[in-house]
């Protein structure tokens, strides 16, 4: 890769140091940005950032140069004097990593260090076409306006967010408590990449929330951005905000729209620059977004159901192939992936939203149900959508971009081609209704949710089809892929167009009478093209080529690896003549160019929403492709709406991810979960026994049903759930100062604070990052809280087995254990006699089995016998400290006795040693043991009977 980069060029020494001293007086470079120069046809970094490219891109260091820097400026060089150059496909990769992986800015400056684009994880319109990649969601940008409540603990939160892709504006107020849940349900939700907030670190009052704030946005995976306090003004931004909506410097704004989210806004607005764009003026819509009507989910829900693949790729390939997991090649890791068996780039990016977005409204998510089973049955329809139809439309969103930017013909040609699929989609629909089985309901609906909006939005479209048709040349983009205008419609340019065709034909007669000169076929072995530099001239490989050297007629041009390239005088002539025409057809063409596509743009807003109806036909094709290829079709399952009445019932549930892994063969459970009766469950049992997969699995089967896909069971019900807040492994943030069991709690009290009677929750292990004590009496606690006070489905795996003693207290809390099989007898003893059956049932597992599962991955022998027997003497020391619990000695008579135990043993260490009856240190591990069994014994007989310890201590003798 290194050798193939370009190298940075300056005409003479002077010019590379002005480029330099230039540099070093740039203002201070933000953290987490960085900056690079378009040098033309390279680009180059200096400094940190080349370290930073070289490191990060590349991989090597050794693409790194020393800059060439004139000594007085080499002083202000605060880092490496070092650059690297860049090809356009390094920068695209450098983008990807800072803008869509790592969250860092770039800034592109000119060769004379002027800033010509900006663009960060939220606002990447500028470098979009650097980028030159398929985004599988909306790339959103949100900002935020706090408001302390003086009355109570609560805290209100102004909110615009903008999706800029979409030409979508949105404003909120949320009140939130303590814990944030709400804005962060809010961020995962909408997806947001980006968040401005502002900077209060001089306000006393506000400091702490902000950094409460900041840690919640960094939780969702959003990049956090201060900006100046100053910029939430809301003064003069409803004007602003007309101008964007096209409402003629008048807007009425929704009543919940409040100032504080009107400040908000204008810091976005002025963030974004979005009114220097003139082209974007009037494109905006104003929106309303309700955190009720949507199922919750918070940040640990997401990673712990693998939503998403886990490195955060938000650049996808729609898939092609036929099989489910077969994605692009890769393994599948996520529910996104294992979903995604979209045709379209509007359908991965809508899959991503519904996944992101499940529905809590009955009605609708039994609309998908109905219309998934249709695609099932329809097995013909679905494999003739996603094999003939739906891969050939484009995506609309990035044509509307190009063309708002410069379109060309070639991009109102692939609009006019979707125009034209658009019916054919419709037909084949239509002609799948026309059976007797499809009941009449279903057709109803079918005939509602696609055929009927494809058919209103296509009748507008008549006159744009019609305009296409009279001043495209549709004949020669068919037989030549070449996009010009008609020659009928402009006389100027049918005159030109006339002499091009006249000096084709002589070309070609040329190269036929070459042909027929060397002895070539003019069609396999004679080639004729037009090259970039040569224009018209003919090709022949380099050993056919030794024909030319009897006819002096043709003139050499150049000589590459596929052969080569010469003329005769004639034909360099004619070639010639035909460059000048060509670009004065492109220039007579151009306005006319311009116009058409101006008169598409006009258009673009239905191009859009036909878009929508066929990126939701995608999804639910998608979702039926997924159902009925799984290892195990997936069944319909039948929701129950949010009610007190609440029931969930999975047979033989699988997890759908980990069903598709090779090599793997699933071992299904069954979930039973009934309000008042078994709505906290506690699932105990061996380390790798399934407790996690357990619990994920009932979350990612809940979360499936409700965004209208088939389920992974023999037979489901489902109650739908207004939240899925998950507490499942952690992880520390050094950096950030955030621990492990500071990450737990913090998780925690979100969870406590967000669920209701209606919400799921999912506990793994909670308590481990703590000592043995306060963890468990950290679970019980917060296990006990959920059962009794909030009482909604829980699912609580844990080692502490002491946890299973809550449902001798509450009649809603049953245990349930994975089994796993141990082999005691005598032949067993030495060998890895530990057999995890995955199967999960009711009741209580009192072991983990940490020892076994050691064996099972084979940890050395002597590790495993020594930590056996500790494991042991804890056990006796445990009993041991229940007997004299059942002796009813209090805390003060155990400490004064094992003082006295303590001291008695030592004198008597000491008095052998003196009277040198033995060495006690060299004593053996059992001869010790004897020892002390029999000084406790003489110590017992003697006169302790006013003493309880030792009265006690005789008794267990």
């Amino acid at each position: 890769m290194a050798s193939n980069r370009p190298e940075l060029k300056f005409s003479d020494i002077s010019e590379e140091r002005g480029f330099y001293k230039r540099y070093v007086k740039l203002p201070e470079k933000p953290s987490g940005t960085v900056r690079i120069v378009d040098k033309g046809d390279y680009y180059t970094a200096v400094g940190d950032d080349a370290v930073f490219i070289a490191e990060n891109v590349y991989h090597t260091m050794s693409v790194l140069k020393d800059c060439h820097v004139d000594p007085a400026v080499a002083k202000q060089f605060n880092e490496p004097t070092k650059y690297v150059t860049m090809s356009l496909q390094i920068v695209a990769s450098l983008l990807k990593l800072c803008l869509l992986d790592v969250g860092n800015k770039v800034e592109i400056y000119d060769r004379s260090w002027k800033l010509i684009k900006s663009a960060s994880p939220g606002n990447i319109e500028q470098v979009s076409d650097l980028l030159n990649l398929n985004i599988d969601a909306s790339i959103v940008i949100a900002s935020l306006k706090i408001q302390q409540n003086p009355k109570d603990a609560h805290v209100i939160l102004g909110l615009t967010f903008i999706d800029t892709s979409n030409y979508k504006i949105g404003m909120m107020d949320i009140i939130d408590n303590e814990a944030y849940s709400n804005l962060e349900s809010f961020l995962i939700q909408l997806g947001i990449r980006e968040c401005l907030v502002p900077d209060l670190s001089q306000n006393g009052s506000t400091n702490p929330e902000l950094k409460k704030i900041t840690n919640v946005i960094d939780r969702c995976g959003s990049v956090v951005t201060i900006v100046p306090n100053s910029e939430f003004s809301n003064k003069d931004v409803e004007v602003d905000l007309a101008k964007l909506l096209g409402n003629d410097l008048t807007l009425t704004l929704p009543q919940n729209v409040s100032q504080l989210a009107l400040g908000a806004c204008n810091a976005l607005l002025n963030y974004l620059q979005l009114l220097s764009e003139q082209e974007m003026l009037g494109k905006y819509e104003l929106i309303q977004h309700s955190l009720e009507s949507i199922m919750k989910l918070d940040s640990s829900a997401i990673k712990a159901l693998n939503l998403f693949p886990q490195n955060n790729a938000t650049f996808f390939t729609p898939m092609q192939s036929g099989t489910v997991g077969s994605n692009g090649g890769t393994k599948v890791a996520s529910l996104f992936q294992l979903l995604n068996n979209c045709k379209t780039n509007s359908g991965v990016r809508l899959l991503n939203e519904w996944l992101k977005q499940p529905l809590t409204d009955f009605s609708g998510i039994q609309v998908r149900h109905n219309l998934v089973e249709f695609l099932i049955d329809q097995l013909e329809l679905r494999q003739i959508l996603q094999t003939e139809y739906l891969p050939g439309v484009p995506d609309i969103r990035r044509l509307v971009k190009k063309l708002n930017k410069n379109g060309t013909l070639e991009d109102v040609l692939k609009v006019y081609q979707f125009s034209l699929k658009v019916p054919d989609i419709i037909n084949i629909i239509e002609s799948f209704l026309e059976d007797d089985i499809t009941t009449t309901d279903i057709k109803e609906l079918v005939r509602k949710t696609w055929c009927d909006p494809l058919k209103e939005f296509m009748e507008p479209l008549k006159k744009f089809d019609e305009m296409v048709q009279t001043t495209v040349d549709l004949d020669a983009y068919e037989e030549n892929n070449e996009f010009m205008i008609r020659v009928e419609f402009n006389e100027e340019l049918a005159k030109v167009r006339e002499q091009l065709t006249a000096m084709r034909d002589e070309i070609n007669a040329i190269h036929l009478e070459a042909a027929e000169d060397l002895g070539f076929d003019p069609n396999k072995k004679l080639k004729l093209e037009n090259h970039h530099i040569h224009g018209w001239c003919m090709r022949l490989t380099r050993n056919d080529a030794k024909a030319l050297r009897n006819h002096k007629q043709y003139i050499e041009l150049s000589t590459v690896k596929a052969g080569i390239f010469f003329s005769t005088r004639k034909m360099k002539e004619i070639a010639q003549e035909t460059v000048v025409l060509q670009k004065d057809y492109e220039r007579l063409q151009s306005s006319l160019v311009k116009e058409i596509v101006s008169i598409t743009l006009t258009y673009t807003p239905i191009f859009e929403k036909l878009s929508l109806v066929i990126a939701h036909l995608d999804v639910l094709c998608s979702f039926a492709h997924a159902s009925s290829y799984a290892p195990i079709p997936y069944v319909r399952p039948t929701m129950h709406p949010l009610s007190s009445d609440r029931r969930t019932k999975l047979m033989n549930s699988r997890h759908p991810v980990l069903e598709v892994q090779d090599d793997v063969t699933f071992i299904a459970n069954d979930v039973d979960m009934a309000k008042d009766v078994s709505e906290f469950q506690i699932i105990t049992g061996p380390n790798m026994g399934g407790k996690s997969t357990y619990i994920r699995q009932v979350g990612v089967i809940t979360l499936m049903a409700q965004i209208g896909c088939f389920v992974p069971c023999d037979n489901a019900e489902i109650s739908i759930v207004d939240a899925i807040l998950c507490r499942v492994g952690a992880g520390d943030s050094q950096l950030k100062g955030v621990s492990t069991f500071m990450v737990e709690m913090l998780e925690t009290a979100s969870i406590l604070k967000n669920a209701t009677s209606n919400s799921l929750i999912i506990v793994d292990e909670l308590g481990r990052g703590t000592s043995t004590y306060d963890g468990f009496g950290l679970a019980w606690a917060i296990a006990e809280h959920i059962a009794k006070e909030i009482r909604c489905f829980a699912l609580f795996a844990t080692h502490f087995h002491e946890l299973t003693n809550l449902s001798e207290q509450l009649p809603n809390v049953k245990n349930m254990h994975v089994i796993a099989h141990i082999d005691e007898s005598e032949k067993a003893l030495n060998s890895n006699d530990i057999t995890l059956l995955y199967k999960v049932e009711p009741g209580i597992s009192d072991r983990s089995f940490g020892i076994h599962v050691a064996e099972v991955v084979q940890f050395p022998k002597k590790i495993v016998s020594m930590a056996k027997r500790k494991a042991n003497e804890l056990e006796e020391l445990k009993n041991t400290s229940n007997d004299l619990k059942r002796a009813k000695l209090n805390p003060q008579e155990i400490a004064e006795g094992n003082l006295k135990l303590k001291c008695m043993l030592k004198e008597w260490k000491q008095s052998v040693e003196n009277k040198g009856l033995l060495d006690v240190e060299k004593l053996s591990e059992e001869e010790t043991q004897l020892a002390i069994e029999s000084l406790l014994k003489k110590l017992c007989d003697a006169d302790h009977s006013d003493d309880r310890y030792f009265s006690y201590l005789k008794e267990l003798l």
